[in-house]
């Protein structure tokens, strides 16, 4: 009777989750999809309509108070279903007068062994299921193993990496009913959100993807790096059979102490064949810039590193091991923030009638990352579509590595996109990606980024090389 008071494009999804012999329901998509709201009315509802004692444990990510977690949600779909009278709403818990169903409410972060020891759970919702890890999932899952119980994931996706997004809906299990809902099949919305949303749209059209059309950073057509591309080049030299060639390259993005970290990249023989990052320490610069020398003087390798801030001086450290060990580790200055190289050539070596380097590109970085994802596409085009692909152009990345730093290693390079800034291209600022994502220094990222591009800055003579 009240069907008009949720959304009618969730209505058959609802009809398969409750009717259906699906154990997991997967709702996910961008902001102001109606996603929670949504969930909230069909739970209260279904209780209401059922009469058997039944347990709904609702978790999220974090919960201080009560009042952050859906527990308002389920509130505010009481009143709006008009089930008032139906309902006892307690300080931390919500009971069907009738049934004794009851809500409960759990911050995974600080209540995992609670709802892990939580039995007799009918119907676990999980919101903000993207930021679940599988560490996670293999403690909460099982909260769920009476026969007949359901379990709710709903997110916005973040990552193309994430644990739910890779293992829910790239790859859906059996039993399981995905969804994807946005706005546009939201009937509720105001017409001041709908302008909000417009004015996005039209203002930062590469967040506005990721923000309202739930695209995850590094699927968006408007990332830099595409996942696909990259898993594309493990091990591509070998897929392709062709010998790589070039002198050995240690990246290094070097960091002194709070939440950003060193990294370091290896680039042997044109193919990367290491890549790690590790906490610093306040004024540890030094013993940073020590270890890289020592790895580099091991490999016979060049070492390539970000000279903006407290890279400034890693030039410096490498000269006095060098002076100390009697050896000669070469080293260039890697200026993220510098003029482009070639700056009267096409940006596009293929197109003659792209636009120049100087006006694509708002600096060195910008260059450097769009030289390293072109590289990646080629080698993806090479690889799965039997396109030509010059040696030079081959971006490869040894499975030796490992699974796991590689998948940490790609999701860094998917995450970045580009935005405006004087009518050129830029990457988008750090600040900006932990402003609005949450997402940490992608110093994995820069590693590579700064072993790879070398060639640019020996090709037209940048200083910054110790012969």
């Amino acid at each position: 009777m009240c069907a008009h008071l949720t959304n009618p494009a969730l209505f058959s999804f609802w009809e398969k989750v409750f009717l259906g012999e699906n154990d997991t329901a997967v709702l996910h998509g961008g902001r102001s999809s109606s996603k929670t709201r949504d969930t909230a009315c069909q739970l209260i509802r279904l209780v209401d309509h059922v009469h058997a004692k039944m347990r709904v444990l609702c978790i999220r990510r974090f919960q201080n108070r009560i009042q952050e977690s859906v527990y308002t949600e389920l509130k505010w779909a009481i009143n709006h279903l008009g089930l008032n009278d139906q309902y006892e709403i307690q300080k931390t818990t919500i009971i069907h007068r009738a049934s004794g169903s009851e809500f409960i409410f759990y911050g995974i972060e600080r209540n995992l062994e609670d709802i892990k020891g939580t039995s007799d759970v009918d119907i676990l919702w999980v919101e903000e299921a993207e930021k679940l890890t599988e560490d996670q999932w293999v403690v909460i899952g099982p909260t769920i193993r009476k026969e007949d119980s359901l379990a709710i994931l709903l997110f916005n996706p973040k990552l193309v990496t994430d644990y739910v997004w890779k293992n829910f809906v790239v790859n859906t299990p059996p039993h399981c009913i995905v969804r994807k809902i946005d706005y546009t099949e939201n009937p509720f919305l105001s017409q001041k959100a709908l302008r909000d949303i417009a004015a996005m749209k039209d203002r930062d059209p590469e967040m506005f993807e990721h923000i309202y059309g739930g695209i995850p950073l590094g699927d968006s057509e408007l990332s830099i790096f595409k996942r696909r591309w990259l898993d594309a080049c493990v091990d591509a030299h070998k897929v392709l059979n062709v010998t790589l060639t070039g002198r050995n390259v240690i990246g290094f993005d070097p960091a002194d102490d709070g939440e950003d970290k060193c990294a370091t990249a290896d680039k042997v023989a044109g193919i990367f064949t290491d890549a790690e990052d590790w906490s610093s320490g306040k004024d540890e610069l030094v013993q940073n810039a020590k270890k890289v020398w020592a790895k580099a003087k091991n490999i016979n390798a060049l070492v390539s590193y970000d000279t903006i801030g407290v890279g400034a001086f890693v030039g410096g450290y490498i000269d006095e091991q060098n002076a100390v060990g009697n050896v000669s580790v070469e080293h260039y200055a890697f200026h993220a923030g510098g003029a482009v190289m070639d700056p009267d050539s096409p940006s596009d070596t293929d197109n003659g009638n792209s636009p120049k380097n100087k006006d694509e590109y708002l600096n060195l970085k910008s260059q450097a990352w769009a030289n390293t994802a072109r590289k990646a596409m080629l080698t993806f085009n090479a690889v799965t579509r039997g396109q030509s692909i010059k040696p030079e152009d081959v971006l490869s990345f040894s499975a030796d590595i490992g699974a796991e730093k590689l998948d940490a290693l790609f999701t860094e390079l998917c995450v970045p996109w580009w935005v405006e800034s004087e009518g050129k291209k830029r990457v988008v600022p750090k600040a900006k990606l932990k402003k609005d994502l949450g997402v940490k220094s992608h110093n994995l990222a820069d590693a590579v980024i700064a072993a790879d591009n070398v060639n640019i800055g020996y090709k037209y003579g940048m200083l910054g090389v110790v012969a």
